[in-house]
């Protein structure tokens, strides 16, 4: 039997060893968990004092550029990646946070969106449809949740800075400033939610904002933030028209020239008029060859020989190609592109500095189309002057908006031509008019490449719904009477 005093030298460097580890491995431990390694009760230990050897330490994390103060962990850097704790960056970037015992997972409650993460995964889902992936999963350490700082910041749409300095950093996390959105319009945000809508949402009562946010995805693993652009697809026929009410007051058209007298080699053409194209009352096809590349002469060459589909002013059909028509008409008109005639009269005068044709190359929020039941990056959405080819934001529609209130751009005339309705589809020129409420709704449509948009406002001044969405194929249209009819309530 071995005596009790040997068994004590026997397990001292045993002791020893054990010391010596715990004292290079660090003060703390973290552990990443997933789905496997819980079920085997496995955890893996990182080296938090030399952290992992990254040379660039985590010296400061600020919120808004005030220092934060930590309570339970500290921000560090692991392979590369900044972690902060979840629960108290959250807070500092003024989120409510809470406990889902039925998703077992952190939730976070900010500017109307509800996001979920469940520690040691790499996901934050936003609104139950929307998800956020992460480079890494989160961490815990000490039972503290750490995040991956950027994620978190993306999913509450917060903006991240880093400056460097002698082998330093400070990272700034700037709170979102540009979503608003009020009491009054807390049923609409869960009504879009619900039809889980992704784009851009403004609703504004005599002009003051009640409601400016964004939906979904802007393009991969990056949310759409109510300050960016999108193309406005066939809200684009409202700048035509007024463009050429403009034109008219200016004496270099007239309502009744005929389509002949600017683009001949049409099918009576010299009885479709400037007014008939406006009011979709010509009986021009309705679409037209939206191959890349093509010119506005070359796309109105390729339509020439389409057979009209009613007699000049009979009936009524919805005509991309009358807008496009009635770009070349502008140009012809005008002595001007289309771009610059717009441009020149309209958004400058009016500050919409965020607005205007539409390149390849215009940072605007991606369009998506729907695949498989999932929605994937749509392709290049081409169209031609006139019919759809301007982006824009919510602010400048609102000003656009605005504008057609008075007489800041057109006069009273122009403006009564516009928003009266000349068939039994009670189109005006470049509006759809619903007579029917009171004050009189005002509104439009648009459809694209991976874009579903539209306008809804009252004549003269009074509530004003502007989605800008980025998804194919949804009802824009409906989702306006409905927010509407909500705002009533």
């Amino acid at each position: 039997m071995m005596n009790i005093c040997n068994k004590k030298f026997v397990l001292l460097p045993y002791l020893l060893s054990a010391i010596l580890i715990w004292m290079c491995t660090g003060w703390g431990t973290i552990t990443a968990s997933s789905a496997s390694a819980a079920a085997a009760s496995t955890t893996l230990t990182i080296n938090t004092s030399s952290n992992a050897g990254n040379t660039n330490q985590v010296t400061k994390v600020t919120f808004d550029g005030v220092s934060a103060q930590w309570s339970t962990e500290e921000p560090f850097i692991y392979k590369g990646t900044a972690y902060v704790s979840l629960q108290e960056a959250a807070k500092h970037l003024n989120a409510k946070v809470s406990w889902n015992t039925k998703k077992r997972a952190t939730e976070l409650y900010h500017n109307g969106d509800t996001i979920l993460h469940r520690s040691g995964t790499s996901t934050f889902t936003i609104n139950q449809y929307t998800s956020l992936q992460a480079s890494s999963p989160s961490l815990s350490k000490n039972g503290t949740t750490m995040v991956p700082l950027r994620t978190l910041a993306e999913a509450l749409k917060a903006n991240v800075a880093v400056t460097r300095e002698n082998n330093h950093q400070t990272i700034n996390v700037s709170h979102d400033s540009v979503t608003i959105i009020s009491k009054q319009a807390e049923v609409a945000n869960n009504y879009l939610i619900n039809q889980q809508y992704s784009g851009l949402a403004l609703i504004a009562r005599h002009g003051e904002i009640l409601m400016r946010k964004g939906y979904g995805l802007s393009e991969e693993n990056k949310l759409v933030r109510p300050d960016r652009s999108s193309r406005i697809a066939s809200l684009t026929k409202s700048f035509t028209a007024a463009s050429i009410m403009k034109l008219v007051e200016e004496g270099k058209l007239k309502l009744t020239d005929s389509l002949e007298s600017y683009i001949p080699g049409f099918e009576n053409g010299d009885q479709i008029t400037i007014h008939m194209l406006l009011s979709h009352t010509s009986g021009i096809t309705s679409n037209f060859p939206r191959e890349k590349g093509m010119t506005l002469h070359q796309t109105i060459e390729a339509i020439k020989d389409k057979p009209l589909s009613f007699k000049p002013g009979s009936d009524f059909k919805y005509s991309n190609s009358g807008y496009m028509l009635l770009g070349s008409i502008i140009e012809q008109a005008s002595g001007m592109s289309y771009s610059d005639y717009v441009s020149e009269n309209f958004l400058q005068p009016l500050g919409m500095d965020h607005t205007g044709e539409a390149a390849a190359t215009t940072p605007t929020i991606k369009g998506y189309i729907s695949a498989n039941g999932a929605w994937k990056i749509a392709g290049e959405y081409n169209s031609q002057s006139g019919s759809g080819t301007l982006y824009s934001t919510l602010d400048d529609l609102l000003k656009w908006d605005a504008a057609l209130n008075n007489e800041e751009t057109l006069n009273q005339s122009s403006l009564d031509k516009m928003f009266t309705p000349y068939s039994y589809k009670n189109y005006g020129y470049g509006w759809m008019i619903d007579n029917e409420q009171t004050p009189a709704v005002l509104f439009h449509n648009g459809s694209g490449t991976g874009y579903s948009t539209g306008i809804s406002r009252n004549l003269g001044g009074g509530l004003t719904i502007i989605l800008l969405g980025n998804q194919a194929g949804r009802d824009t249209i409906t989702f306006m009477k409905e927010i509407r009819n909500i705002m009533k309530q």
